[in-house]
C-alpha cells in the first residue's frame, strides 16, 4: 500500500505540473518524481521487468542534483508520460 501511495503521488504530481505552478513546485517535483523513479526501478528490476530502465531514464531527467532545463511545451508532454508510467506502476497487479 505504501508503494502505491509514493508512485500516485509522483503520478498527481507530475499531471499538476503541467500547470503554471511556482518555480518551487518544479524544484520540490524534480525531488519526488527522482525518489519515486528509483523505488519504482528497484522494484521492477527485481522482478526482471524491462520497464525498469524508462525509471531509470526519468530519474536522470528529473534527477534535482544536475537539472534538466527544457522548455515548457517539451516538459508537457514528458510530465503527461511519466505520470501514466507512474499510473501504471501503481495499478498493475
Amino acid at each position: 500500500m505504501e508503494k502505491k501511495l509514493v508512485y500516485g503521488t509522483a503520478g498527481l504530481l507530475c499531471l499538476l505540473a503541467v500547470l503554471p505552478l511556482p518555480y518551487g513546485f518544479y524544484t520540490f517535483l524534480r525531488l519526488a518524481v527522482s525518489a519515486a523513479g528509483v523505488f519504482a526501478a528497484i522494484e521492477l528490476m527485481r522482478e526482471k521487468n524491462f520497464l525498469w530502465v524508462l525509471f531509470g531514464a526519468i530519474v536522470l531527467l528529473f534527477n534535482p542534483l544536475i537539472p534538466v532545463y527544457l522548455d515548457r511545451e517539451v516538459w508537457f508532454p514528458i510530465d503527461l508520460f511519466v505520470a501514466g508510467l507512474f499510473g501504471w506502476v501503481t495499478f498493475r497487479s
